[in-house]
């Protein structure tokens, strides 16, 4: 148990500086990286211009400018942003809670109205519910985030609720899937651990129904449990999904968050920046995927 944890980490903050190290080689050789619009002021000095331009020359050489950002933050340091010329930690202390706040509201919405949904149609196997379902989740899959961004922006909606109705639609499919039930002679007969969808024709589940169990109480009891550890591991998955729908819902609606933050850091080529900004958003949604699967893991070990 302690050496899969010990190896987990591991692997936590190796794929950490790893997308640290790329983001910062995307930025390095992106056309323009050495300009700064600073540069264009016509009340600067010569000396002042001449300071901007040696500053991003010193950005310049990847492997020395890494080397020295993982020795700095290996005592704590993350840097100062050269667009800001602000302290990163600060800017990642005002922004960070703000995004995170956003991504619990936005996955509790989605994975509600997903699971929700999911139940309803399959408990009232009504054609033309499913019908209207797929197909406003089909619509929801096909939006693009900055479209519907700029609705939410129209209507004055809040943009947590935009990231949800962006996730909901894989959350809403994949649970109708695992509770879909199969027809009696779709089960298989050998020894396979039973999946969900072949769990209403398990006998537990039939001794329930003969017992006068209603639909909602089966589903919760007998069939749900069946499919927690594929709900564990979507958990991590969808995790990464709205971070990945709400980082351009923050710039288009103006929210002061980490997605807003990334955008200017773009715009303006704040290398340091960047790079720290790609190190949290990795740790954030490694984390979240190496937790829901040890948590399968777990479930599925004491299950068995």
């Amino acid at each position: 148990m302690l050496r899969s944890a010990i190896l987990g980490l591991g692997r936590l903050f190796a794929i950490m500086l790893l997308a640290s190290l790329l983001g910062a080689t995307l930025v390095r050789i992106a056309p323009g990286f050495g300009s700064d619009e600073l540069q264009l002021n016509s009340g600067l000095s010569a000396q002042s211009i001449q300071a901007i331009r040696q500053a991003r020359l010193a950005n310049s050489d990847i492997p020395r400018y890494y080397a020295h950002y993982v020795a700095a933050l290996a005592q704590g340091e993350l840097g100062t942003s050269q667009s800001l010329n602000q302290p990163v930690r600060e800017l990642l202390r005002e922004r960070l809670p703000v995004t995170l706040r956003s991504i619990v509201i936005a996955l509790g919405l989605a994975w509600l109205l997903g699971l929700a949904l999911a139940a309803w149609a399959q408990l009232a196997g009504s054609p033309p519910l499913s019908l209207v379902t797929d197909g406003l989740s089909g619509a929801l899959i096909s939006t693009p985030a900055a479209v519907l961004a700029l609705l939410f922006v129209v209507l004055r909606l809040p943009p947590q609720l935009a990231a949800a109705l962006l996730v909901f639609p894989r959350i809403y499919r994949y649970c109708r899937n695992l509770l879909q039930q199969r027809d009696a002679h779709a089960i298989n007969q050998t020894s396979e651990p039973v999946t969900p969808q072949q769990s209403y024709e398990c006998p537990h589940v039939l001794t329930a129904r003969a017992k006068g169990a209603g639909p909602w109480r089966i589903l919760a009891w007998h069939v749900a449990p069946a499919a927690l550890p594929q709900l564990l591991a979507l958990m991590g998955v969808s995790i990464s999904m709205v971070i990945g729908v709400l980082l351009p819902i923050e710039v288009i609606c103006d929210v002061p968050g980490i997605g807003q933050l990334a955008w200017q850091a773009a715009e303006s080529r704040d290398l340091p920046l960047l790079v720290n900004l790609t190190l949290v958003i990795a740790l954030v949604t490694v984390s979240a995927t190496m937790l829901s699967d040890a948590a399968r893991r777990s479930f599925t070990r004491s299950a068995a």
